[in-house]
């Protein structure tokens, strides 16, 4: 997960980098950066991914909790992950744009 992570980082700052910059999906990939390092730190501490018909995963409501719960996060680290789900969000499925500000900071938030 890990070079997952890094490589949604690169992609989400190539995005944003573009002369007409796709902020929609340099948020969508800030959002995965950040949720498969968090899903790369938990696996590295022990705590595995629950097991589903898909195969393993964690749900992305819950692991920011989790993974504050169990020290991953600090509540500061916790919050941002939760901010950057809720852009993903509007950026795949919602009919506004995110701005270009908002993406800079999705992915800054992401490198973090």
């Amino acid at each position: 997960m890990e070079r997952k992570a890094h490589e949604n980082l690169d992609a989400a700052r190539a995005l944003l980098a573009l002369d007409e910059p796709c902020t929609n999906a340099a948020t969508s990939r800030a959002y995965y950066a950040a949720y498969q390092a968090c899903w790369a730190l938990m696996a590295d501490r022990g705590h595995q991914p629950p097991t589903t018909e898909r195969g393993v995963y964690f749900s992305h409501k819950e692991l920011p909790e989790l993974a504050r719960l169990v020290g991953v996060l600090d509540d500061e680290q916790s919050e941002r992950l939760e901010f950057l789900e809720a852009q993903r969000v509007v950026a795949d499925y919602f009919p506004e744009d995110i701005t270009a500000r908002g993406a800079s900071e999705c992915v800054e938030s992401a490198e973090l």
